[in-house]
């Protein structure tokens, strides 16, 4: 026994020093990638400085049109000679928008395409700087090089005449750089290592002897929880049993519920076929097709027609659920403008807020177009809008507005209608549920509309929230993701 605390002192030592290596490889590594990634960018603002002090004013829109002439040539050699010098460069070229080399340091390259006339070229020809690291040959040997492509603006050009590119050697300006930084820091974190293995070493001495009472306690722990183990095993085949149990009751309730789905379903199916037949021969009767019409029939007709669309909204929206219940819920990939959308919505519910003197207002910024259903997404607006203005009453505002975080479009709704109770809102979106002020002042309406905005918003990888005082106010929040939903919808469950 006396010989097992220094063994495993020893292990713990060896493991300990490992880990602590393995740290500081891994600080050394960032370390490097901070220090690489800062002398690139110092060698590309340098020579964003040459480009723009030094060189940019004596370039002109010639010097980019076709390889350049001997004489001109001669010129652009004496001015990039002290820049070569000075900046340890070891190749310039100027690139026209095309790709054409027309001067280069190496006079091989005039004339002929550059490498990247698709790439680097390009995003420099847009305003925007870039740079890569390659290989080359210069000077007779394989040599590791910056590149770097900037636009030229000479005068007050708006657009870029062409680029100017630099080949800067990346030992020199930039891993030479890199070391200097590298080198103090090894040699610090080696010294913090060694001294921390030193100190480590009484300290584990201690440890293990206090791991080793602590082992002869758990074993006498150990005999006292087996004997509490039967009573353990007792108790749980007794959980298992009420599990087992309450499997096959939630597997009934589940068979419960497709059952009314399926039922749903289909009295909703046999219901719109009907429905569809009634407003047809609605619509013949009052286009007069049967004969002329009182004003008395009309008033009466006018009353059927109104009310059976109002239930063939009501089969649509009991068949919208059950499908997105069932993972049915199919969904359009277009492109789709949310803005123009919310225009739209805004101005088909223009009448109706006139009508209660309500002021309906759009504030909708520029934002980028994202992929879904436009027919979807439109219903979540008008269902929106439509409720903002039911629960406003007159005189009040509701206010319709996007915007876009670069990965999300957000659609906002906001009212100053009768507000949500606190307690109402967890259930907000649940199927036939009804706020209690919604009740208590007999507002019409189904309890689906919200039910389904949240499976269509979801159903889009999206989220919908909502914030509200009751007596001052609701506003409900969409965020949309910009790209297209790439899982199947599997099943929606649009109850909470």
């Amino acid at each position: 026994m006396a010989g097992k605390p220094p063994r495993l002192t020893l292990r713990i030592a060896s493991f300990t020093a490992v880990a602590l290596l393995f740290a500081a490889a891994a600080i050394l590594w960032f370390v490097n990638q901070r220090a690489t990634a800062q002398a690139e960018s110092q060698a590309a603002s340098r020579a964003q400085f040459l480009t723009t002090v030094l060189l940019e004013d004596e370039l002109t829109a010639r010097d980019f049109a076709r390889p350049l002439e001997m004489k001109r040539r001669a010129e652009l050699n004496r001015l990039f000679r002290r820049a070569v010098q000075a900046e340890g460069i070891l190749r310039m070229n100027l690139i026209a928008p095309d790709g054409l080399i027309t001067y280069s340091t190496d006079s091989r390259l005039i004339g002929r395409l550059s490498h990247q006339p698709r790439g680097q070229v390009a995003t420099a020809l847009q305003g925007h700087g870039a740079r890569e690291v390659s290989w080359v040959n210069a000077r007779g040997r394989r040599v590791k090089v910056l590149e770097t492509y900037l636009p030229v603006h000479p005068g007050s050009r708006a657009h870029a005449i062409g680029v100017f590119e630099l080949y800067q050697d990346y030992d020199d300006r930039v891993a030479s750089h890199a070391k200097k930084t590298l080198y103090p820091v090894a040699g610090f974190l080696l010294l913090a290592v060694l001294v921390l293995c030193g100190a480590l070493v009484p300290i584990l001495r201690r440890v293990t002897a206090a791991v080793e009472e602590r082992n002869r306690q758990l074993v006498e722990q150990a005999a006292k929880l087996e004997r509490s183990l039967a009573g353990a095993r007792e108790a749980r085949s007794e959980a298992e049993a009420a599990r087992r149990a309450m499997v096959q009751q939630n597997k009934r309730l589940r068979e419960l519920d497709r059952l009314k789905d399926e039922f749903l379903s289909l009295v909703s199916h046999e219901l719109r076929t009907p429905l569809t037949s009634i407003r047809g021969y609605l619509d013949l009767v009052l286009e007069e097709e049967a004969g002329e019409l009182s004003s008395e029939q009309r008033r009466f007709l006018e009353a059927v027609e109104r009310n059976s669309g109002r239930l063939l909204r009501l089969v649509g929206d009991l068949l919208f659920v059950a499908q997105a219940d069932a993972g049915r819920l199919s969904l359009e990939q277009v492109k789709v403008d949310v803005a123009g959308l919310a225009a739209e919505c805004v101005e088909g519910a223009l009448p109706a807020a006139s009508e209660k003197a309500i002021v309906l207002s759009l504030s909708a910024s520029p934002v980028p177009s994202l992929v879904g259903d436009r027919g979807r997404l439109a219903q979540v607006l008008d269902n929106l809008v439509s409720n903002a203005l039911k629960f406003t009453p007159g005189g009040g505002t509701v206010s319709v507005g996007t915007s876009s975080d670069g990965e999300h479009v957000t659609v906002e709704v906001s009212d100053t209608g009768i507000g949500i109770a606190l307690e109402d809102q967890p259930r907000l979106f649940e199927r036939f549920f009804r706020s209690t002020a919604a009740a208590e002042q007999a507002i019409p309406g189904t309890g689906l509309g919200l039910a389904i905005v949240k499976a269509i918003v979801e159903a889009h990888g999206g989220r919908i929230t909502v914030s509200s005082t009751e007596g001052y106010g609701t506003t409900f929040r969409v965020k949309l993701p910009l790209a297209a939903r790439t899982k199947p919808i599997e099943s929606m469950e649009v109850a909470a």
